[in-house]
């Protein structure tokens, strides 16, 4: 606040105010977005915590989380970092240089470049290409894990990568039709209290083949493989991505626009196709928008729509 208005008694009982008036969870989110940025000032710039922080340093940064990182950040995650940061100057007097034009700029442009980047979104693996990928694996230790992954992810409500990571052999439990699972890890789970889901059929027969074949009995379900084919650690979430690749290019198509978030989209683009209830397919892959879900299902619907086969 300006001198002229608030003498440093003043000062000090707004800080204490703006302190006692700031939630617990929101002060801890505050110091976790803040944390954040200065590991990276750290890391790329050789910066210790201090303030006022340059605008040459808050520009590179937008633009190294947004096109640079191996997992670029949404603007709208970067304006709560962003937040988190002007929070930290007016709290020291300080003017934020989050209220620099050239940042406000480059947060709008960054925000368009990133919609237009939305429209082109990657392709879905609904069913018949997922026949095709399955194919593709033979009875090897990787053919055999390859196709277990595909099936399951697919099956069992198209799962996202990082929960077929984390899938546990402990947390299966056997039912006539196939299998239980528990899923911990979760990104809609806030909770933490697991999510379950069915794994049947065609998933189930090559999830016990995997079992079989693997010899797997407690631990992660899914494992690297060393260049000599011998089970390693937890699957990475990467792997699945070059999982996914690999068989795509396989079966002859371009790898560029699939990714593993490919198997989530197939799966509601599949259950539109065959009308299934958009409830029922939610309430299996645990989408919470159903904004998002919709979209996918929508594009089902429309290629199953006979209408659009007249001519």
């Amino acid at each position: 606040m300006p001198e002229e208005i608030l003498n440093p008694e003043l000062q000090k009982v707004y800080d204490q105010v703006i302190e006692a008036g700031t939630a617990k969870n929101t002060r801890l989110a505050y110091v976790r977005d803040i944390k954040s940025f200065w590991t990276w000032a750290e890391a790329s710039l050789n910066l210790t915590e201090h303030y006022p922080i340059k605008v040459e340093a808050l520009i590179r940064y937008i633009l190294e989380r947004t096109t640079q990182a191996e997992k670029p950040l949404k603007v709208s995650t970067i304006k709560r970092y962003l937040a988190s940061l002007s929070v930290a100057h007016q709290e020291r007097g300080l003017e934020s240089p989050t209220l620099n034009q050239s940042v406000k700029l480059l947060l709008r442009r960054t925000r368009n470049a990133q919609a237009h980047q939305g429209t082109n979104k990657k392709a879905a693996i609904t069913a018949d290409i997922l026949q095709k990928m399955l194919a593709t694996c033979d009875d090897s230790l990787q053919g055999v894990r390859d196709k277990a992954i595909l099936l399951v992810g697919f099956a069992s409500g198209g799962r996202r990568r990082s929960e077929i990571c984390a899938m546990q052999v402990e947390d299966l439990v056997k039912i006539d039709e196939g299998y239980l699972i528990t899923l911990r890890s979760n990104k809609t789970d806030q909770a933490g209290n697991g999510i379950q889901v069915p794994i049947l059929n065609d998933a189930a027969t090559a999830l016990k083949a995997w079992l079989v074949k693997s010899g797997i009995r407690r631990g992660s379900l899914f494992r690297s493989l060393t260049p000599r084919r011998q089970l390693k650690e937890s699957i990475k979430d990467k792997v699945i991505n070059r999982i996914i690749k690999q068989r795509i290019a396989f079966i002859g198509l371009d790898p560029t626009i699939y990714s593993a978030h490919s198997i989530r989209s197939g799966y509601i683009t599949e259950a539109g196709r065959r009308g299934i209830n958009l409830g029922e397919v939610m309430q299996l892959s645990n989408h919470k928008s159903l904004e998002v879900a919709h979209g996918y299902y929508r594009k089902g619907e429309l290629l199953a729509n006979p209408a659009g086969r007249i001519s």
